[in-house]
């Protein structure tokens, strides 16, 4: 079990500042939501916790350690990463993609052996991509790919996980399989999940805590009902909505009111996000 701890952190590109006094943690048992308008810092938070980009200032702590004193093999063996726009080699098959989530539990020049592919199949039925093993990554929908980069943080069997959209390019029933499982295994072995999400109706549904971003920090954070609220759609995305109780959870769903002419507020920050 390990904790993701994030403490008046800074973050930027080049000269742009787009996140500022970040302080929020993620525990053992818990998913946390990202959200907020395209471009707010989503994925910056995700690419900083996963050590792609340095904090300009204040501290990230994985499991007590500072992220940047901590050895990339080990990190890799505590935090696995779903990310957004994956560059993967397109003559591998989708089983060797899976497969890759062995390496940080390798040593130097050590082989995968029985156990490790055994481990990687396992992954693909778990996700549904059984079928899809033998084909070419190049041949593949982005949706596929999309659940294959979930087989492989599942092969890779770390403590916490860290998802940048894990639910772009699925149709409704895959969005609801995935983060099923996504949440399913953070209760069943008590990872810290922390997942950058669009859709504020799937956040509501699945995510403990939620963190709303806007204007390069954090607007509200909470439990679905404290920041999912109409004042905060109306202040952060710029368009009005009515936040109603789900009839069978009883979680907050908003239906937003269409066609009143307002564009959508961002954030500082890159675009994507």
């Amino acid at each position: 079990m390990i904790e993701i701890e994030v403490h008046n952190v800074c973050l930027g590109y080049g000269r742009e500042t787009v996140l500022d006094g970040l302080t929020f943690r993620v525990r053992p048992g818990e998913m946390v939501g990202l959200i907020g308008p395209n471009g707010c810092g989503k994925s910056t938070i995700i690419r900083a916790l996963s050590r792609v980009i340095p904090p300009r200032s204040g501290e990230i702590l994985i499991d007590g350690k500072e992220i940047t004193k901590i050895p990339r093999r080990e990190l890799a063996c505590l935090v696995g990463v779903v990310p957004q726009m994956p560059i993967l080699p397109s003559a591998f098959t989708a089983f060797e993609v899976v497969l890759m989530g062995r390496n940080p539990h390798l040593g130097l020049f050590q082989y995968e052996g029985p156990r490790e592919l055994d481990i990687a199949w396992r992954a693909m039925e778990r996700t549904g991509t059984q079928s899809l093993a033998r084909r070419r990554v190049g041949e593949l929908s982005g949706g596929e790919i999309q659940c294959l980069l979930i087989a492989r943080v599942l092969a890779q069997e770390t403590k916490a996980i860290l998802l940048d959209e894990p639910t772009a390019n699925l149709d409704i029933g895959r969005q609801v399989e995935v983060l099923d499982l996504i949440r399913n295994l953070c209760l069943q072995s008590n990872l810290a999940v922390l997942a950058a999400l669009h859709d504020l109706n799937l956040a509501s549904q699945y995510c403990h805590r939620l963190i709303l971003i806007n204007n390069g920090r954090i607007h509200a954070e909470g439990t679905p009902w404290e920041v999912i609220t109409p004042r905060n759609i109306e202040e952060v995305y710029g368009a009005g909505g009515c936040v109603y109780t789900h009839p069978v959870n009883g979680l907050p769903t908003v239906l937003l009111n269409a066609g009143n002419g307002k564009m959508a507020k961002t954030g500082g920050g890159t675009g994507g996000e």
